[in-house]
């Protein structure tokens, strides 16, 4: 990778990405990624004051995309809403899988224990779109009889909780041979209907 100017950040986020998805956090130093774009030693300092700070702006640029992508999903599959939730909480998994190295600074101790503001604030705006979502979801007639934010939380811990899983299986090799595609979507229509009409279809058997 070679450094463009103007573009110092990007190109640092861009190689840790890489560094992560290659060799773990474990061998992510400021240092190294100076030496790989082909910049001073001390010019990361610019942005990053240390590896800490550089893994929380790689968790908030991972939240960012994370929106994005279950944004994406859910327009891709029209406006049923219960089809559109369906499509977030697969979109959370394989986002997981195809994007390593956010998952893992996303969870990494020291993000979880000190995250910064902008990070706080991408995380609101990714929940805020998760709930409106489960909320059109249930008025569309998914489980009408459960609390909102029950209804929510259990929901996104299923798609967040089966990501982190599946993400760090298939990764240590305990899924091989495995489909993982077909799998995503049997462990959210197990929790999120397909569509509507499905939903509506299965309350009627």
């Amino acid at each position: 990778m070679t450094y463009h100017h103007g573009n110092l950040r990007k190109s640092l986020l861009d190689r840790a990405a890489e560094v992560i998805t290659e060799n773990g956090v474990e061998a992510l130093s400021l240092r190294a990624l100076a030496r790989d774009i082909g910049v001073s030693h001390a010019a990361p300092a610019r942005h990053f004051k240390d590896k800490k700070a550089l893994l929380s702006a790689l968790a908030t640029e991972g939240n960012r995309r994370l929106t994005t992508a279950v944004t994406d999903a859910a327009n891709a599959v029209g406006t049923d809403p219960v089809s559109r939730y369906n499509a977030m909480g697969k979109a959370v998994i394989r986002f997981a899988i195809d994007n390593p190295a956010y998952q893992q600074a996303t969870h990494h101790p020291d993000v979880v224990q000190s995250a910064e503001e902008s990070l706080i604030a991408e995380r609101r705006s990714y929940m805020s779109k998760v709930t409106q979502a489960a909320a059109a979801a249930q008025a569309a007639g998914w489980r009408k009889d459960a609390d909102i934010n029950a209804l929510t939380l259990f929901s996104t811990a299923a798609a967040t909780g089966t990501a982190f899983f599946v993400s760090n299986m298939k990764h240590g090799g305990f899924l091989n041979g495995e489909n993982i595609a077909v799998l995503i979507d049997q462990v959210i229509d197990l929790v999120i209907a397909p569509s509507t009409a499905a939903l509506h279809a299965n309350q009627e058997t």
